[in-house]
Protein backbone atom coordinates (compact mmCIF):
# COMPACT_ATOMS: atom_id res chain seq x y z
CA UNK A 1 0.00 0.00 0.00
CA UNK A 2 0.95 3.64 -0.27
CA UNK A 3 1.44 3.99 3.51
CA UNK A 4 3.66 0.92 3.63
CA UNK A 5 5.88 2.28 0.89
CA UNK A 6 6.01 5.65 2.62
CA UNK A 7 7.07 4.00 5.89
CA UNK A 8 9.75 1.97 4.10
CA UNK A 9 11.18 5.24 2.84
CA UNK A 10 11.77 6.62 6.36
CA UNK A 11 12.84 3.58 8.43
CA UNK A 12 15.41 0.91 7.83
CA UNK A 13 14.67 -2.54 6.44
CA UNK A 14 13.05 -4.97 8.86
CA UNK A 15 11.57 -2.32 11.13
CA UNK A 16 8.00 -2.58 9.81
CA UNK A 17 5.82 -5.54 10.82
CA UNK A 18 2.48 -6.50 9.26
CA UNK A 19 1.89 -10.19 10.06
CA UNK A 20 -1.46 -10.79 11.77
CA UNK A 21 -0.10 -12.64 14.81
CA UNK A 22 2.23 -9.79 15.78
CA UNK A 23 -0.39 -7.17 14.96
CA UNK A 24 -2.77 -8.92 17.38
CA UNK A 25 -0.09 -9.01 20.09
CA UNK A 26 0.66 -5.31 19.70
CA UNK A 27 -3.03 -4.36 19.78
CA UNK A 28 -3.70 -5.50 23.36
CA UNK A 29 -2.65 -4.77 26.90
CA UNK A 30 -2.99 -6.89 30.04
CA UNK A 31 -6.79 -6.56 30.04
CA UNK A 32 -8.01 -5.01 26.80
CA UNK A 33 -7.94 -5.68 23.08
CA UNK A 34 -8.22 -2.71 20.76
CA UNK A 35 -8.76 -2.33 17.03
CA UNK A 36 -6.10 -4.34 15.24
CA UNK A 37 -3.17 -2.11 14.26
CA UNK A 38 -2.33 -1.78 10.58
CA UNK A 39 1.43 -1.49 11.10
CA UNK A 40 4.02 -1.92 13.81
CA UNK A 41 7.07 0.27 13.33
CA UNK A 42 10.21 -0.08 15.45
CA UNK A 43 12.35 3.05 14.97
CA UNK A 44 16.06 2.55 15.52
CA UNK A 45 16.91 6.21 16.09
CA UNK A 46 15.23 9.38 17.26
CA UNK A 47 15.45 10.69 13.71
CA UNK A 48 13.50 7.68 12.44
CA UNK A 49 10.95 8.22 15.20
CA UNK A 50 10.52 11.84 14.12
CA UNK A 51 10.08 10.77 10.50
CA UNK A 52 7.41 8.19 11.37
CA UNK A 53 5.43 10.66 13.48
CA UNK A 54 5.73 13.38 10.82
CA UNK A 55 4.53 10.97 8.11
CA UNK A 56 1.56 9.82 10.23
CA UNK A 57 0.59 13.42 10.89
CA UNK A 58 0.80 14.33 7.21
CA UNK A 59 -1.43 11.36 6.35
CA UNK A 60 -3.80 11.81 9.30
CA UNK A 61 -2.99 8.32 10.64
CA UNK A 62 -3.18 7.58 14.38
CA UNK A 63 -0.02 6.54 16.23
CA UNK A 64 0.22 4.68 19.53
CA UNK A 65 3.62 4.50 21.29
CA UNK A 66 4.15 1.19 23.08
CA UNK A 67 6.72 0.29 25.72
CA UNK A 68 6.60 -2.88 27.82
CA UNK A 69 2.80 -3.21 27.52
CA UNK A 70 2.36 -3.92 31.24
CA UNK A 71 -0.60 -1.53 31.61
CA UNK A 72 -4.29 -2.45 31.78
CA UNK A 73 -6.29 0.70 30.95
CA UNK A 74 -6.39 0.63 27.11
CA UNK A 75 -3.72 3.34 27.00
CA UNK A 76 -1.57 1.47 24.47
CA UNK A 77 -4.21 -0.18 22.28
CA UNK A 78 -5.45 1.33 19.00
CA UNK A 79 -8.87 2.93 18.84
CA UNK A 80 -8.92 3.62 15.08
CA UNK A 81 -8.63 1.50 11.97
CA UNK A 82 -5.33 1.89 10.12
CA UNK A 83 -3.33 2.89 13.22
CA UNK A 84 0.45 2.62 13.56
CA UNK A 85 1.80 1.18 16.80
CA UNK A 86 5.29 2.51 17.46
CA UNK A 87 7.35 -0.15 19.22
CA UNK A 88 9.78 1.84 21.38
CA UNK A 89 11.93 -1.24 22.02
CA UNK A 90 14.40 -0.13 19.36
CA UNK A 91 15.25 2.96 21.45
CA UNK A 92 16.42 1.21 24.59
CA UNK A 93 19.87 2.55 25.43
CA UNK A 94 21.30 4.14 28.58
CA UNK A 95 22.91 7.12 26.85
CA UNK A 96 24.93 8.74 29.62
CA UNK A 97 25.63 8.44 33.34
CA UNK A 98 26.94 11.76 34.65
CA UNK A 99 28.23 11.19 38.18
CA UNK A 100 29.47 14.77 38.42
CA UNK A 101 26.08 16.33 37.64
CA UNK A 102 24.18 13.38 39.19
CA UNK A 103 22.01 12.73 36.13
CA UNK A 104 21.33 9.78 33.84
CA UNK A 105 19.83 10.01 30.35
CA UNK A 106 18.09 7.09 28.70
CA UNK A 107 16.12 6.42 25.56
CA UNK A 108 12.43 6.03 26.29
CA UNK A 109 12.36 2.30 25.45
CA UNK A 110 14.96 1.45 28.10
CA UNK A 111 13.53 -0.86 30.78
CA UNK A 112 13.91 -0.14 34.47
CA UNK A 113 15.78 -3.43 34.85
CA UNK A 114 18.28 -2.38 32.17
CA UNK A 115 18.81 0.99 33.83
CA UNK A 116 19.28 -0.71 37.21
CA UNK A 117 21.87 -3.05 35.70
CA UNK A 118 23.72 -0.20 33.98
CA UNK A 119 24.09 1.63 37.30
CA UNK A 120 25.34 -1.42 39.22
CA UNK A 121 28.73 -0.76 40.81
CA UNK A 122 28.43 3.02 40.42
CA UNK A 123 27.06 3.58 43.93
CA UNK A 124 24.25 5.57 42.30
CA UNK A 125 20.63 5.02 41.34
CA UNK A 126 17.59 7.06 40.39
CA UNK A 127 15.45 8.04 43.44
CA UNK A 128 12.40 6.26 42.04
CA UNK A 129 13.94 3.26 40.34
CA UNK A 130 11.12 1.28 38.83
CA UNK A 131 7.91 -0.66 39.05
CA UNK A 132 7.71 -4.33 40.02
CA UNK A 133 7.20 -5.15 36.33
CA UNK A 134 10.47 -3.34 35.51
CA UNK A 135 11.85 -6.35 33.66
CA UNK A 136 9.43 -5.38 30.88
CA UNK A 137 8.17 -1.89 31.80
CA UNK A 138 10.06 0.99 30.21
CA UNK A 139 11.11 4.37 31.55
CA UNK A 140 9.16 6.12 28.78
CA UNK A 141 6.03 4.10 29.48
CA UNK A 142 6.26 4.88 33.18
CA UNK A 143 6.66 8.60 32.51
CA UNK A 144 3.74 8.59 30.06
CA UNK A 145 1.46 6.54 32.31
CA UNK A 146 3.12 7.13 35.71
CA UNK A 147 4.03 4.28 38.06
CA UNK A 148 5.07 3.53 41.63
CA UNK A 149 6.97 1.11 43.80
CA UNK A 150 10.77 1.08 44.14
CA UNK A 151 11.64 4.22 46.10
CA UNK A 152 8.09 5.59 45.99
CA UNK A 153 7.56 5.84 49.74
CA UNK A 154 10.38 8.37 49.97
CA UNK A 155 10.70 9.84 46.48
CA UNK A 156 7.24 9.74 44.93
CA UNK A 157 6.15 8.50 41.51
CA UNK A 158 8.08 8.01 38.29
CA UNK A 159 6.85 11.37 36.99
CA UNK A 160 8.04 13.17 40.12
CA UNK A 161 11.66 12.26 39.38
CA UNK A 162 12.12 13.51 35.79
CA UNK A 163 14.52 16.41 35.16
CA UNK A 164 13.89 16.84 31.46
CA UNK A 165 12.84 15.17 28.23
CA UNK A 166 13.14 15.33 24.50
CA UNK A 167 9.66 14.83 23.07
CA UNK A 168 8.62 14.28 19.46
CA UNK A 169 5.60 16.47 18.74
CA UNK A 170 2.83 15.55 16.33
CA UNK A 171 4.46 17.44 13.44
CA UNK A 172 7.79 15.65 13.99
CA UNK A 173 9.63 18.46 15.77
CA UNK A 174 11.82 17.54 18.76
CA UNK A 175 11.01 19.57 21.87
CA UNK A 176 13.41 19.81 24.83
CA UNK A 177 12.05 20.57 28.32
CA UNK A 178 13.46 21.83 31.62
CA UNK A 179 16.93 23.39 31.78
CA UNK A 180 17.68 21.53 28.54
CA UNK A 181 15.27 23.85 26.72
CA UNK A 182 17.91 26.59 26.91
CA UNK A 183 20.21 27.00 23.92
CA UNK A 184 23.33 26.85 26.07
CA UNK A 185 22.35 24.22 28.61
CA UNK A 186 21.43 20.58 29.12
CA UNK A 187 19.07 18.76 31.50
CA UNK A 188 20.22 19.26 35.08
CA UNK A 189 17.09 20.69 36.71
CA UNK A 190 13.43 20.44 35.87
CA UNK A 191 12.31 24.04 35.99
CA UNK A 192 13.30 26.81 33.61
CA UNK A 193 10.22 28.96 33.58
CA UNK A 194 6.90 27.07 33.37
CA UNK A 195 7.22 23.33 33.95
CA UNK A 196 7.11 21.99 30.39
CA UNK A 197 8.52 18.69 31.66
CA UNK A 198 5.43 18.17 33.79
CA UNK A 199 3.17 18.82 30.83
CA UNK A 200 4.47 15.70 29.07
CA UNK A 201 4.36 13.41 32.11
CA UNK A 202 1.25 11.30 32.70
CA UNK A 203 -0.17 12.39 29.32
CA UNK A 204 -0.51 8.81 27.98
CA UNK A 205 1.32 10.14 24.86
CA UNK A 206 -1.62 12.39 23.99
CA UNK A 207 0.74 15.37 23.64
CA UNK A 208 3.91 13.80 22.27
CA UNK A 209 6.18 10.76 22.10
CA UNK A 210 9.01 10.61 24.63
CA UNK A 211 12.35 10.04 22.92
CA UNK A 212 15.00 10.71 25.59
CA UNK A 213 14.51 11.17 29.33
CA UNK A 214 16.88 12.55 31.97
CA UNK A 215 16.47 11.49 35.59
CA UNK A 216 18.37 12.62 38.64
CA UNK A 217 20.69 10.32 40.56
CA UNK A 218 21.16 9.81 44.29
CA UNK A 219 23.72 7.75 46.24
CA UNK A 220 22.68 4.18 46.97
CA UNK A 221 21.92 3.63 50.65
CA UNK A 222 23.74 0.35 51.34
CA UNK A 223 22.25 -0.60 54.73
CA UNK A 224 18.91 -2.39 54.55
CA UNK A 225 16.33 -3.69 56.96
CA UNK A 226 13.01 -5.47 56.43
CA UNK A 227 9.87 -5.48 58.58
CA UNK A 228 6.68 -7.50 58.17
CA UNK A 229 3.56 -7.02 60.26
CA UNK A 230 0.11 -8.62 60.40
CA UNK A 231 -3.16 -6.91 61.34
CA UNK A 232 -6.66 -8.06 62.16
CA UNK A 233 -8.41 -5.57 59.86
CA UNK A 234 -8.04 -3.03 57.10
CA UNK A 235 -8.76 -0.26 59.61
CA UNK A 236 -5.68 -1.19 61.62
CA UNK A 237 -3.48 -1.71 58.59
CA UNK A 238 -4.63 1.45 56.84
CA UNK A 239 -3.96 3.54 59.94
CA UNK A 240 -0.50 2.00 60.28
CA UNK A 241 0.40 2.53 56.62
CA UNK A 242 -0.62 6.18 56.72
CA UNK A 243 1.47 6.67 59.85
CA UNK A 244 4.44 4.98 58.17
CA UNK A 245 4.00 7.21 55.14
CA UNK A 246 3.95 10.38 57.23
CA UNK A 247 7.08 9.26 59.10
CA UNK A 248 9.19 8.93 55.91
CA UNK A 249 11.07 6.05 57.58
CA UNK A 250 10.45 3.38 54.91
CA UNK A 251 11.67 3.38 51.32
CA UNK A 252 8.90 1.02 50.14
CA UNK A 253 5.59 -0.10 51.63
CA UNK A 254 3.44 -2.95 50.37
CA UNK A 255 0.33 -4.48 51.92
CA UNK A 256 -2.03 -7.36 51.12
CA UNK A 257 -5.46 -8.42 52.26
CA UNK A 258 -5.91 -12.08 53.32
CA UNK A 259 -7.11 -13.15 49.85
CA UNK A 260 -4.21 -11.64 47.92
CA UNK A 261 -1.75 -12.86 50.55
CA UNK A 262 -3.05 -16.40 49.98
CA UNK A 263 -2.84 -15.98 46.19
CA UNK A 264 0.81 -14.97 46.39
CA UNK A 265 1.63 -17.94 48.58
CA UNK A 266 -0.18 -20.35 46.23
CA UNK A 267 1.42 -19.15 43.04
CA UNK A 268 5.07 -19.71 44.02
CA UNK A 269 6.75 -23.05 43.39
CA UNK A 270 9.39 -24.92 45.38
CA UNK A 271 11.93 -24.11 42.68
CA UNK A 272 11.06 -20.43 43.03
CA UNK A 273 11.53 -20.72 46.80
CA UNK A 274 15.06 -22.04 46.30
CA UNK A 275 15.86 -19.27 43.83
CA UNK A 276 14.46 -16.64 46.18
CA UNK A 277 16.47 -18.06 49.07
CA UNK A 278 19.64 -17.89 47.00
CA UNK A 279 18.88 -14.27 46.13
CA UNK A 280 18.33 -13.34 49.77
CA UNK A 281 21.62 -14.95 50.77
CA UNK A 282 23.50 -13.28 47.92
CA UNK A 283 22.18 -9.84 48.86
CA UNK A 284 22.83 -10.24 52.59
CA UNK A 285 26.56 -9.49 52.43
CA UNK A 286 29.19 -11.67 54.14
CA UNK A 287 28.97 -15.45 54.38
CA UNK A 288 27.98 -15.50 58.05
CA UNK A 289 25.17 -13.02 57.57
CA UNK A 290 24.09 -14.77 54.38
CA UNK A 291 23.78 -18.14 56.14
CA UNK A 292 21.85 -16.55 58.99
CA UNK A 293 19.41 -14.76 56.69
CA UNK A 294 19.00 -17.87 54.54
CA UNK A 295 18.24 -20.02 57.57
CA UNK A 296 15.61 -17.57 58.83
CA UNK A 297 13.84 -17.46 55.48
CA UNK A 298 13.94 -21.25 55.09
CA UNK A 299 12.60 -21.87 58.59
CA UNK A 300 9.80 -19.36 58.15
CA UNK A 301 8.39 -21.25 55.17
CA UNK A 302 4.99 -20.02 54.00
CA UNK A 303 2.89 -20.17 57.16
CA UNK A 304 4.18 -17.15 59.04
CA UNK A 305 0.99 -15.09 58.56
CA UNK A 306 -2.44 -16.24 59.72
CA UNK A 307 -4.83 -16.83 56.83
CA UNK A 308 -7.31 -14.27 58.07
CA UNK A 309 -4.78 -11.49 58.64
CA UNK A 310 -3.86 -8.47 56.57
CA UNK A 311 -0.10 -8.08 56.06
CA UNK A 312 2.23 -5.11 55.67
CA UNK A 313 5.80 -5.30 54.38
CA UNK A 314 8.33 -2.49 54.79
CA UNK A 315 11.73 -2.03 53.19
CA UNK A 316 14.20 0.28 54.91
CA UNK A 317 17.39 1.91 53.61
CA UNK A 318 20.01 4.11 55.23
CA UNK A 319 23.62 5.18 54.80
CA UNK A 320 24.73 3.61 58.09
CA UNK A 321 23.91 0.50 60.10
CA UNK A 322 23.01 2.71 63.06
CA UNK A 323 20.64 4.74 60.89
CA UNK A 324 19.00 1.61 59.50
CA UNK A 325 18.63 0.22 63.03
CA UNK A 326 17.01 3.45 64.16
CA UNK A 327 14.51 3.42 61.29
CA UNK A 328 13.70 -0.24 61.94
CA UNK A 329 13.07 0.27 65.66
CA UNK A 330 10.96 3.36 65.08
CA UNK A 331 8.86 1.58 62.45
CA UNK A 332 8.36 -1.47 64.64
CA UNK A 333 7.12 0.73 67.47
CA UNK A 334 4.86 2.66 65.12
CA UNK A 335 3.17 -0.41 63.60
CA UNK A 336 2.76 -2.27 66.91
CA UNK A 337 1.28 0.85 68.52
CA UNK A 338 -1.47 0.69 65.86
CA UNK A 339 -2.28 -2.95 66.63
CA UNK A 340 0.18 -4.80 64.41
CA UNK A 341 1.94 -8.06 65.23
CA UNK A 342 5.52 -8.50 63.99
CA UNK A 343 5.96 -11.61 61.81
CA UNK A 344 8.81 -13.15 59.81
CA UNK A 345 10.06 -10.67 57.18
CA UNK A 346 10.40 -13.17 54.32
CA UNK A 347 8.35 -11.28 51.73
CA UNK A 348 10.24 -7.96 51.80
CA UNK A 349 13.56 -9.82 51.85
CA UNK A 350 12.63 -11.76 48.72
CA UNK A 351 11.33 -8.61 47.02
CA UNK A 352 14.54 -6.78 47.84
CA UNK A 353 16.69 -9.63 46.55
CA UNK A 354 14.76 -9.83 43.25
CA UNK A 355 13.51 -6.31 42.45
CA UNK A 356 12.78 -7.09 38.80
CA UNK A 357 11.68 -10.69 38.64
CA UNK A 358 9.62 -12.37 35.91
CA UNK A 359 6.15 -10.92 35.37
CA UNK A 360 4.41 -14.23 36.08
CA UNK A 361 2.13 -12.46 38.56
CA UNK A 362 0.16 -11.02 35.63
CA UNK A 363 -1.83 -14.27 35.74
CA UNK A 364 -3.38 -16.06 38.70
CA UNK A 365 -1.86 -19.10 40.45
CA UNK A 366 -3.78 -21.50 38.19
CA UNK A 367 -3.62 -19.33 35.07
CA UNK A 368 -6.64 -17.15 35.80
CA UNK A 369 -6.89 -13.76 34.15
CA UNK A 370 -5.87 -10.87 36.40
CA UNK A 371 -6.58 -7.15 36.34
CA UNK A 372 -6.48 -4.36 38.95
CA UNK A 373 -8.13 -1.00 39.35
CA UNK A 374 -6.83 1.58 41.79
CA UNK A 375 -7.34 4.83 43.66
CA UNK A 376 -4.80 7.26 45.11
CA UNK A 377 -6.21 9.31 47.98
CA UNK A 378 -4.99 11.48 50.85
CA UNK A 379 -4.54 9.68 54.16
CA UNK A 380 -7.75 11.24 55.47
CA UNK A 381 -9.74 9.27 52.87
CA UNK A 382 -8.05 5.86 53.28
CA UNK A 383 -10.89 4.31 55.28
CA UNK A 384 -13.53 5.90 53.05
CA UNK A 385 -12.05 4.53 49.81
CA UNK A 386 -11.97 1.04 51.31
CA UNK A 387 -15.59 1.25 52.49
CA UNK A 388 -16.73 2.56 49.10
CA UNK A 389 -14.96 -0.34 47.40
CA UNK A 390 -16.48 -2.90 49.74
CA UNK A 391 -19.94 -1.45 49.06
CA UNK A 392 -19.44 -1.93 45.30
CA UNK A 393 -18.28 -5.50 45.86
CA UNK A 394 -21.35 -6.16 48.00
CA UNK A 395 -23.66 -4.90 45.24
CA UNK A 396 -22.01 -7.36 42.84
CA UNK A 397 -21.72 -10.24 45.32
CA UNK A 398 -24.01 -12.53 43.30
CA UNK A 399 -21.99 -12.08 40.07
CA UNK A 400 -18.71 -12.48 41.96
CA UNK A 401 -19.92 -15.83 43.29
CA UNK A 402 -21.56 -16.98 40.03
CA UNK A 403 -18.49 -16.34 37.89
CA UNK A 404 -15.92 -17.45 40.50
CA UNK A 405 -14.28 -14.03 40.59
CA UNK A 406 -11.61 -13.64 43.25
CA UNK A 407 -11.19 -10.11 44.65
CA UNK A 408 -8.43 -8.81 46.88
CA UNK A 409 -6.40 -5.73 47.72
CA UNK A 410 -2.87 -4.48 47.18
CA UNK A 411 -2.01 -1.45 49.34
CA UNK A 412 0.86 1.04 49.13
CA UNK A 413 1.87 4.59 49.98
CA UNK A 414 3.58 7.31 47.96
CA UNK A 415 5.85 9.89 49.60
CA UNK A 416 4.31 11.40 52.76
CA UNK A 417 0.91 12.31 51.30
CA UNK A 418 -0.69 9.45 49.34
CA UNK A 419 -2.44 6.18 50.25
CA UNK A 420 -2.96 3.68 47.42
CA UNK A 421 -5.80 1.15 47.34
CA UNK A 422 -5.65 -1.32 44.45
CA UNK A 423 -8.47 -3.86 44.21
CA UNK A 424 -7.46 -6.85 42.08
CA UNK A 425 -9.58 -9.40 40.24
CA UNK A 426 -8.88 -13.02 39.28
CA UNK A 427 -11.31 -15.04 37.17
CA UNK A 428 -11.23 -18.14 34.96
CA UNK A 429 -10.78 -16.97 31.37
CA UNK A 430 -8.66 -17.54 28.30
CA UNK A 431 -5.14 -16.10 28.30
CA UNK A 432 -4.30 -13.79 25.42
CA UNK A 433 -1.22 -13.36 23.25
CA UNK A 434 0.33 -10.80 25.61
CA UNK A 435 0.11 -13.21 28.54
CA UNK A 436 1.74 -15.99 26.54
CA UNK A 437 4.43 -13.60 25.34
CA UNK A 438 5.21 -12.14 28.78
CA UNK A 439 4.90 -15.01 31.27
CA UNK A 440 7.83 -17.43 31.45
CA UNK A 441 7.22 -20.47 29.25
CA UNK A 442 8.22 -22.88 32.01
CA UNK A 443 5.68 -21.23 34.31
CA UNK A 444 2.94 -21.35 31.65
CA UNK A 445 3.39 -25.10 31.24
CA UNK A 446 2.37 -25.67 34.85
CA UNK A 447 -0.82 -23.61 34.63
CA UNK A 448 -4.30 -24.86 34.06
CA UNK A 449 -5.84 -23.58 30.81
CA UNK A 450 -9.28 -21.96 30.87
CA UNK A 451 -11.64 -21.44 27.99
CA UNK A 452 -12.83 -18.00 26.91
CA UNK A 453 -15.27 -16.69 29.50
CA UNK A 454 -16.93 -13.56 28.16
CA UNK A 455 -19.70 -13.35 30.81
CA UNK A 456 -17.13 -13.37 33.64
CA UNK A 457 -15.00 -10.80 31.81
CA UNK A 458 -18.05 -8.60 31.34
CA UNK A 459 -18.84 -8.87 35.06
CA UNK A 460 -15.29 -7.82 35.98
CA UNK A 461 -15.53 -4.93 33.53
CA UNK A 462 -18.82 -3.76 35.06
CA UNK A 463 -17.42 -3.87 38.61
CA UNK A 464 -14.30 -1.95 37.59
CA UNK A 465 -16.35 0.70 35.81
CA UNK A 466 -18.57 1.17 38.85
CA UNK A 467 -15.48 1.52 41.04
CA UNK A 468 -14.05 4.15 38.68
CA UNK A 469 -17.26 6.19 39.03
CA UNK A 470 -17.21 5.81 42.81
CA UNK A 471 -13.57 6.91 42.98
CA UNK A 472 -14.38 9.96 40.86
CA UNK A 473 -17.05 10.95 43.38
CA UNK A 474 -14.46 10.63 46.15
CA UNK A 475 -11.94 12.79 44.28
CA UNK A 476 -9.32 10.07 43.88
CA UNK A 477 -6.34 10.36 41.56
CA UNK A 478 -4.99 7.59 39.31
CA UNK A 479 -1.93 6.32 37.54
CA UNK A 480 -2.02 5.17 33.88
CA UNK A 481 -5.25 6.99 33.07
CA UNK A 482 -5.45 5.58 29.53
CA UNK A 483 -9.04 5.21 28.42
CA UNK A 484 -10.29 3.56 31.63
CA UNK A 485 -10.35 6.46 34.09
CA UNK A 486 -12.61 9.49 33.72
CA UNK A 487 -9.98 12.21 33.55
CA UNK A 488 -11.77 15.11 31.87
CA UNK A 489 -15.15 14.28 33.41
CA UNK A 490 -13.72 14.89 36.87
CA UNK A 491 -12.00 18.19 36.06
CA UNK A 492 -13.23 21.64 36.99
CA UNK A 493 -14.25 23.76 34.00
CA UNK A 494 -11.09 25.90 33.84
CA UNK A 495 -8.48 23.10 33.75
CA UNK A 496 -10.66 21.10 31.34
CA UNK A 497 -10.76 24.03 28.92
CA UNK A 498 -7.00 24.53 29.20
CA UNK A 499 -6.16 20.87 28.64
CA UNK A 500 -8.41 20.80 25.57
CA UNK A 501 -6.71 23.89 24.17
CA UNK A 502 -3.29 22.34 24.73
CA UNK A 503 -4.39 19.23 22.83
CA UNK A 504 -5.61 21.32 19.89
CA UNK A 505 -2.33 23.25 19.83
CA UNK A 506 0.03 20.29 20.14
CA UNK A 507 -1.98 17.75 18.12
CA UNK A 508 -4.41 19.62 15.84
CA UNK A 509 -5.16 16.54 13.71
CA UNK A 510 -5.74 14.32 16.75
CA UNK A 511 -3.32 11.58 15.70
CA UNK A 512 -1.54 11.14 19.04
CA UNK A 513 -2.97 8.08 20.80
CA UNK A 514 -6.66 8.85 20.15
CA UNK A 515 -9.05 8.09 22.99
CA UNK A 516 -6.74 8.59 25.98
CA UNK A 517 -7.43 11.24 28.65
CA UNK A 518 -10.99 11.51 27.35
CA UNK A 519 -10.02 12.96 23.96
CA UNK A 520 -12.14 11.58 21.14
CA UNK A 521 -11.08 8.39 19.39
CA UNK A 522 -12.74 9.40 16.11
Amino acid sequence: TRMYEALRAVVREGRIVRDEETLDLFSQDVFCEGVRAAYIVRPGSVEELQSVVRLANDQGVAIIPRGGAMSYTSGIVPAREGSIVIDMGGLNQVLSVNAQDMTVTVEAGCTWASLHEALQGSGLRTPYWGTLSGLKATVGGSISQNSIFWGSSQYGTAADNVLGMEVVLADGRLLSTGAGSQRNSHSFMRQFGPDLTGLFTCDCSAFGVKARITLRLVPVKPCRRYVSVSFNSFAQQGEAMCAVSRSELASETCGFDPFLQAQRMRRESLAKDVKALAGVMKSAGGIGKALKEGARVALAGRNFIDKQDWSLHLLIEDYSEAGADYREQQLKKLVTDTGGKLVENTIPKVLGAHPFGPVNNMVGPEGERWVPVHALVPHSKAQAVYEITEAVFERHREAIKRFDIGVGYLLATVSTTVFVLEPVFFWPDELKALHRESVESAHLKNLRCFEENLPARAAVTAIREELVLAYEELGASHLQLGKAYRYQQGLRDEPRALISELKRTLDPKGIMNPGVLGFGAN
